[in-house]
Parts: C-alpha cells; sequence; structure tokens
C-alpha cells in the first residue's frame, strides 16, 4: 500500500510515469488530497529475496 509521504493518504494515486531501475519498480505518482508528487519504489533484494518499498518526495506540494 502506498502512502503520501506529504499527507499520510492512503489509497488511489495519480500515476504520472512508471520505469525500471536495477531491481526497482519505480512509480511516479501524485497525490489527490494534497498535490504532492513523489516517486515510489518497489522491489526484491537480489542479495536476501527481501521485498523491500519506500517513497522519495520530488516536488513540495503547493
Amino acid at each position: 500500500m502506498i502512502k503520501c509521504p506529504y499527507c499520510g493518504y492512503e489509497g488511489e494515486f495519480t500515476l504520472l510515469k512508471t520505469w525500471k531501475y536495477r531491481w526497482w519498480d519505480v512509480k511516479m505518482v501524485r497525490c489527490p488530497r494534497c498535490g504532492g508528487v513523489f516517486n515510489y519504489y518497489y522491489g526484491i533484494s537480489p542479495k536476501n529475496r527481501q521485498i523491500l518499498e519506500f517513497t522519495i518526495k520530488i516536488k513540495p506540494k503547493r
């Protein structure tokens, strides 16, 4: 489940772009509640096969 790093919203987000970075599946999404844009990274670590996920803020909300 994706959670907005700006306002904490959990739900449906507007998908802006997707791409692959090494073993990560990356989604650039926009929060419908606060308008914040961030990248959501999801992948399986090649070392220990552990599922990893995190978000990175890329644009401040307006």
